[in-house]
């Protein structure tokens, strides 16, 4: 993958950042690219979730548990 226009400053730091993390910046960018897709896939869960009727359970009683 080629990418076109990345600002200079964004380019050294996906360079510095792979270099920190003992990587190619190809496979720096990749890991990030798949993370970005990974927090797409749970966005569409979240806004395609319909929560189970019927069980005492209240939106506000799942936020508290899961914190």
């Amino acid at each position: 993958m080629n990418l076109r226009e990345v600002p200079d400053e964004v380019h050294a730091a996906l360079a510095r950042a792979a270099e920190d993390n003992h990587q190619s910046p190809n496979a720096f960018v990749v890991e990030r690219l798949t993370e970005v897709v990974g927090v797409l896939h749970r966005a569409e869960y979240v806004v395609s979730y319909t929560p189970p009727r019927g069980t005492g359970v209240s939106m506000d009683d799942a936020v508290a548990a899961a914190r």
